[in-house]
């Protein structure tokens, strides 16, 4: 948003508008002209609100987040992540590989569709060192969800791959295919695209995929998220050695098994997507003992300021429930390491983790009880992780990240508080208080998933009409 100048005294309840980076030149000369020009203010916002997206039904509501739970390895501190020291997200197309007919057979043979697969493997992270390893996805199979590959590092979120691409096999006649489902019992062999890693110190590693149940990517959120943290990935340690896999003589492999569906009623064959792991040496498989459960809720916030660029960029935090959960384990003389049983969730407390902050006034962000302001952390004037001058923004990036008490996910109990320096130095400092909206109001903070993506300044969200691929919606009234 372009800076402009701002004057506006007194605090208006879910409009407010005296912090912005994009502004409009008003001034008052009471406190009367000042409400006068806030309803004002607040009735073009309304008005540019729904010439864009539509009347607002008095019944919509702003808070379209589902709070799915999502298992991690538990933090090891609050101190944020700066893009000072951050982790590698260096990950190279490296080229493909084949993957022969004995390999094929097996994942037919000994992870048939439909089975129960749980016993070929343990729920599981890895470790990695200063090293560099390659993956291979080799192996779908009967799926109709679509999904990606995804690897945390160290706390880093790392696109591998998406399911269908660069995968193609051959048949006995000699003629290649494009892959766009399960792999045929008519293949002789198929060609896997490779991605090469180079981890740059020693990190926790672990992988999860994020599914849609539709055939196809249709938003940034993903339907459902799969882990080898809950036992939907499995580490197939046997596997290797029944396998002619075209990897170098020297390098440790490690195969593993995928279930697309956490839910209720899944047939855990774990045979949707099966990936390679190979490196001299490859991470080491650890397996997991304790696990985070986070439910987390984005909320992205507007400010009035010039009433019609709807970008929802001015403070993205993102607020979090936090639980821990023990994994008890047994040795298996078979299969090493597995799990037995898991302890009921510990409540682990709430957090917050401040990801943009546009605007150039100093502000209070509340959340239930607790207040962060800006300028105790960063410089109050500095537009953070928004876009602005064409820098990219890090969905990771964390301003800071710190303890919450008192926040209630059903009454979205947040506000922002806004500090604008008078003019001359015997104005006091103007105020202003936006708090979550209303059903019915126009809205000046919405609620969503952590995968939903802010957009960058002056480009606003997205038409919003019911539309299936929209990731917000407001109804049109009838």
């Amino acid at each position: 948003m372009k800076l402009r100048n701002l004057l506006v005294l007194g605090s208006m309840a879910v409009m407010g508008a005296a912090f912005t980076s994009c502004s409009k030149d008003v001034a008052f000369d009471s406190e009367g002209l000042a409400n006068q020009a806030a309803e004002q203010l607040k009735a073009e916002y309304r008005t540019n609100f729904e010439k864009k997206f539509g009347v607002i039904d008095p019944n919509q509501t702003w808070d379209f987040s589902t709070m799915k739970s999502v298992s991690g390895l538990p933090s090891t501190g609050s101190a944020a992540r700066t893009r000072s020291g951050e982790v590698s997200v260096n990950l190279e197309t490296s080229g493909n590989m084949l993957i022969e007919k004995d390999a094929i057979n097996w994942m037919k043979t000994n992870m048939k569709a439909g089975d129960n697969n749980t016993k070929q493997g343990s729920p599981f992270y890895m470790k990695t060192q200063e090293q560099t390893f390659t993956i291979v996805p080799c192996y779908q199979g009967q799926a109709g969800y679509y999904w990606e590959l995804w690897m945390n590092v160290g706390g880093k979120d790392v696109h591998v791959w998406s399911k269908n691409t660069a995968l193609e096999y051959k048949t006995v006649d000699g003629k290649w295919h494009n892959l766009t489902g399960e792999v045929p019992s008519s293949a002789v062999e198929v060609k896997a695209p490779t991605y090469t890693y180079k981890a740059t110190a020693e990190q926790h590693l672990y992988f999860y995929l994020k599914v849609w149940t539709g055939g196809s990517r249709t938003s940034d959120n993903p339907n459902k998220i799969t882990s080898s943290l809950d036992k939907l990935m499995l580490g197939l340690e046997g596997a290797k050695q029944y396998m002619s896999l075209n990897v170098p003589e020297d390098n440790e492999v490690t195969l593993i098994g995928c279930e697309d569906n956490p839910t209720t009623g899944t047939d855990n064959d774990f045979e949707d997507l099966v990936f390679m792991v190979y490196g001299k040496p490859t991470p080491p498989i650890i397996p997991v003992d304790e696990i985070e459960i986070t439910q987390t809720k984005r909320y992205l916030m507007e400010d009035l300021g010039a009433t019609d660029d709807f970008d929802f960029n001015d403070v993205v935090v993102d607020v979090q429930k936090v639980s821990t959960q023990k994994i008890h384990l047994k040795f298996d003389e078979n299969d090493g390491w597995v799990e037995d049983y898991r302890d009921p969730e510990v409540d682990a407390g709430q957090r917050a983790i401040v990801r943009a902050a546009g605007g150039i006034y100093n502000f209070t962000l509340k959340i239930g009880d607790t207040e962060w302001v800006k300028g105790d952390k960063v410089n109050a004037s500095q537009m953070i992780n928004t876009g602005w001058g064409n820098t990219t923004i890090d969905p990771d990036y964390e301003i800071d990240r710190f303890t919450v008490t008192g926040w209630d996910p059903d009454r979205n109990n947040i506000s922002l508080t806004v500090q604008k320096p008078g003019t001359t130095d015997s104005e006091e400092i103007l105020t202003t208080t936006i708090q979550f909206p209303k059903a019915g109001d126009a809205p000046m903070i919405i609620a969503v998933d952590k995968a939903q993506n802010w957009m960058k300044e002056r480009q606003s969200i997205p038409g919003g009409t019911n539309s299936p691929n929209d990731w917000w919606y407001n109804p049109v009234k009838q």
